[in-house]
This record gives C-alpha cells, structure tokens and sequence, in this order.
C-alpha cells in the first residue's frame, strides 16, 4: 500500500490505471528508483544502528549520530568533486570515509565509557558535515537524486549486507554477557564486535553514497523492536530490515506529498521525530538505571 502510494504521489498524482507516456516515465525512471533505494538503505541504516548498539553496548548508538555517515557523506563529496560522474567510485570512496570515522571511533571507546563516546561522535559529526557544507553540499547525494545506477548498486551491497547481517545476528546475542565470559568460553569479543561494527559501516557508507546523511533511523527501529520482541537479535535484525525499509519508505512519501509541488527531505523529517525519541530513551534509560543496549 506505501509503495502505491510513493509511485502516485509526488509534485504531480498519477494513476496506475491510466497512464500516458509522460506518467510511464516519470514512474519507471524517477519513482521507482527512489522506491528502491528508500527500502534497501531504510532496512541497511536500522541494521546498521542495531549492530552499532550491541557492538558499543550504546542503545543510542549509530551511524548518523557518531560521525560515520557524516565521514561517508564528507568523503563522497571530495570524490564527486574531481569525478561526479562515476558513481561506483563515489561509493567506495564513502564506505573508506565511514570507515576512517569507524576506526577514529575505536581509538576513543578504549579510553571513553559507552556514552561519553556518543559525545565523541557527535564531535565527529559536526566536523565532517561542516567540511562537507564549505566543500559545496551540492555534491552529495539524497534520495531526490536517486538514479536506477544509484539505486541498483545500493540494493547489489546492500542486500548482500544483509543477508550477511541476518547470518550473524546470533553474534550480537554474544555480547550481552561480559567480555570475560565469553573470553573465558573461547569466544574473542573483540572479533565480534569488529566484524558487527564492519558490517554496520559498510551498510552505512553504501547508504549514504545513495540517499546522503540520514540520521535517527537507526535509533528509533531498534529501540520498537525491543519494545515488541525483546532483546533477541535474530528477531531484531529481522525486524530492523523490515520495519526500516518500510519506515523510511513512508517518511520519505510523506516529504514528498506533505508540502507538494515543494519537497521535504526525509533526514529533515527524522530529525524532527528522531529527537525527541532520542530524548525519550535517555530518559526511559535513565528510570530503569540502564545503559546497554
């Protein structure tokens, strides 16, 4: 239903039962990739967020939030400045950007608590997106932008990410114990936490190639999934892909008809319910005295 609703809505309604050849293309070539590249990196980012959160025992912890989109979005930007052609490049050169956020980000969680590290991040944030707003934020991508190039690399990655994801979900099931239990069970935490967070970064860098910098997604998905299943991570990535690709699919749709023929960006849109989320679960934590995810 979403997704009849996204290919007749937009700056102008069209309907499936009588289209000209002018709605035929607007669908086919400008609708449906959007559609496409919506669901694949809503369902990528709130992976991405939930893996993030195991791995940091952070239930606010993701992406958009601790610099790794940003750096992503930073690095595509330099790369579109001197190639703004060849799209492939643009998405290794994000994911290489998340990961020199993800990497910057290790360094610090030796020395930080889980949370003290989330202000870490939003640091790190605001420094890649200021860059990348002096840079010319012209270059970076959104899911206005979205090409069927864009979107069929988005959905090859990061499908392949996902399955991947679902494979080793029982993983961030391993991390609710202590690191010495599961030292002590012949298990290296280390390793799994780093293949988790690997896997979350790279969901996130494709993403944000295809759709830019979308925040909060990965916090608000995760954080329904356990309210209605729990803390089980086999059921939560499950969740995460579904509830995620139709989620941002939805808010998407909604910026784009809300304000027609005008456009409302769908990270605009997150940012206005993801905050005040956010500072919900700080202060649900904050009553059950709880901070891990």
């Amino acid at each position: 239903m979403t997704i009849a609703w996204a290919l007749t809505s937009g700056a102008s309604k069209t309907k499936l039962t009588d289209l000209s050849n002018q709605d035929l293309n607007i669908i086919l070539n400008i609708r449906l990739p959007r559609i496409c590249s919506a669901i694949i990196a809503g369902a990528a980012l709130s992976v991405a967020g939930l893996f993030f959160q195991a791995a940091f025992r952070n239930p606010i912890a993701e992406p958009g939030l601790m610099g790794v989109s940003a750096a992503a979005g930073l690095f595509q930007t330099l790369f579109a400045l001197v190639f703004p052609t060849f799209f492939i490049g643009k998405t290794l050169f994000a994911t290489f950007g998340a990961i020199v956020a993800f990497l910057i980000l290790i360094q610090f969680q030796k020395l930080l608590d889980p949370f003290r590290l989330i202000i870490v991040g939003v640091a790190l944030n605001a420094v890649f997106t200021g860059i990348s707003q002096i840079l010319g934020a012209n270059n970076s991508s959104s899911l206005a932008t979205s090409t069927w190039t864009s979107a069929l690399i988005l959905c090859i990655i990061g499908i392949i990410g996902l399955i991947v994801a679902l494979i080793l979900a029982e993983w961030a099931n391993y991390l609710k114990v202590s690191d010495k239990q599961l030292s002590s069970l012949g298990m290296s935490p280390k390793m799994i936490r780093l293949v988790l967070l690997l896997i979350g970064v790279i969901l996130a860098g494709v993403s944000t190639a295809s759709v830019g910098v979308i925040s909060f997604i990965g916090i608000i998905i995760p954080q329904v999934g356990r309210q209605l299943l729990g803390h089980d991570y086999q059921k939560l990535v499950t969740f995460s892909v579904l509830a995620g690709s139709w989620f941002l699919l939805l808010i998407d749709t909604i910026g784009r008809t809300i304000a027609a023929p005008n456009e409302i960006a769908a990270g605009v849109l997150l940012a206005i319910v993801g905050g005040p989320a956010m500072i919900g679960i700080l202060l649900s934590l904050n009553r059950k005295g709880k901070r891990h995810a």
